[in-house]
């Protein structure tokens, strides 16, 4: 290797890692703000160039740089760690009144490495590194002052659930040699024997790890048996044949500028923030959801929704490894949709898409207000709330 400079051929998964710290946390990275079971990556930089012209000439009068716009996706699989959105946003404290619900998560901040280790190593805690920072990373980006603009969880039949957070900023540095902050100890874990969070049940969360006897599912949708915990399941068998479940959701934030910077002073959330979830299903008897021109006939005896055609509905998705989505009580039906079965093969589905509007509570080890067991009738017993401010109360 010459210089500080990594001699990679090429970069791959295996020697890359990913550290979320709070924003001007000057403890740097650690252990525990490395993040785990990342599946990917991506990083987009764009210089916003806004031109100025004169009377007199063709020629461009001046090219003139605005604020460049750092943006960084990234997806983890759902394995019992720390969530992204989580870590991003730890600013939050684990305290009653919502605290850690999407309002208060929204106006966090925090800092972002990328570590770019040796090519050779099998993994990045036996990388070689140089002779001088022997496994630190060779190369670092930091992306400092980011905040979450988007959020999504998928659950589906086939494959592995995920989370899928991006985060936006306004400044990115490329690091070498002593500059870099991803040391040898934060990637201690990165020894070739990491694996699904102990403390979880189930490992890599699928299809069989939704946990239907802690579910609400809206009861707008064809077979759901009541309004509680558990009204998709009868006895042990399932009254809903659900494909996949996303919940998601964009924070479409704007940028408040002010004389005298460059830069933006805040980059707010723009509220109300809508909260969509979709619900795929297997059906056997249709959608069964009317749309009437004066209001579905079973909601006119109540004044709030008479001449609808549907109500607010209650969504609560829990996880084996305990992992909750809490969408609140005021989710409406904004489309329903009745597809496949031609003649191709394949089977009917319908597809319930549910918005709400500033109302998502993304728990994680948590023995929820709704006190849902696991099938061992205990609960995942590592308490994530206290250090990383996640989700309802213990």
């Amino acid at each position: 290797m010459a210089g500080n400079y990594s001699d990679n051929k090429r970069i791959f998964y295996a020697c890359q890692g990913v550290s979320i710290t709070n924003a001007g946390d000057s403890t740097g990275p650690t252990t525990a703000s490395m993040v785990e079971g990342l599946q990917s990556v991506g990083m987009t930089t764009n210089f916003n160039l806004e031109q100025a012209f004169s009377i007199g000439q063709l020629e461009i009068f001046e090219n003139i740089e605005g604020t460049p716009d750092v943006e960084v996706t990234l997806e983890k699989l759902l394995d019992g760690g720390r969530l992204i959105y989580h870590m991003a946003t730890t600013g939050c404290a684990n305290t009653s009144g919502g605290s850690t619900k999407i309002a208060n998560r929204s106006k966090q901040r925090a800092d972002l490495r990328l570590g770019i280790w040796d090519e050779g190593a099998n993994n990045i805690a036996s990388s070689s590194g140089d002779a001088s920072h022997t496994g630190d990373s060779e190369v670092e980006v930091y992306c400092s002052g980011m905040y979450v603009s988007s959020v999504s969880y998928s659950i589906p039949t086939d494959g592995n659930a995920t989370e899928s957070v991006t985060l936006v900023g306004n400044e990115k540095q490329w690091l070498t040699g002593a500059d870099v902050k991803i040391q040898d100890a934060d990637v201690v874990n990165f020894d070739g024997k990491l694996a699904p969070n102990a403390s979880g049940m189930g490992g890599v969360q699928r299809r069989e790890d939704l946990m239907l006897e802690g579910c609400i599912l809206p009861t707008g949708m064809r077979g759901v048996s009541g309004g509680g915990a558990g009204n998709g399941l009868s006895g042990d068998d399932p009254l809903v044949h659900l494909q996949s479940i996303s919940v998601s959701t964009d924070f479409s934030r704007e940028e408040i500028l002010e004389l005298g910077r460059k830069v933006p002073y805040y980059r707010p959330a723009n509220f109300p923030v809508e909260v969509s979830c979709e619900l795929e299903a297997i059906t056997t008897y249709g959608d069964f959801v009317g749309a009437y021109e004066k209001g579905n006939p079973d909601l006119h005896a109540d004044a709030v929704t008479s001449g609808n055609n549907t109500g607010e509905e209650t969504i609560f998705i829990a996880m084996r490894c305990g992992y909750a989505f809490d969408l609140g009580t005021k989710n409406r039906l904004s489309s329903v949709s009745y597809g496949g079965g031609d003649a191709g093969g394949g089977n009917v589905s319908t597809t319930y898409s549910y918005t709400n509007f500033n109302d998502l509570d993304v728990q994680h080890g948590a023995k929820t207000a709704l006190s849902w067991r696991h099938p061992s009738a205990t609960y995942v017993t590592t308490d994530f709330n206290t250090a990383y401010g996640q989700g309802a109360g213990s």
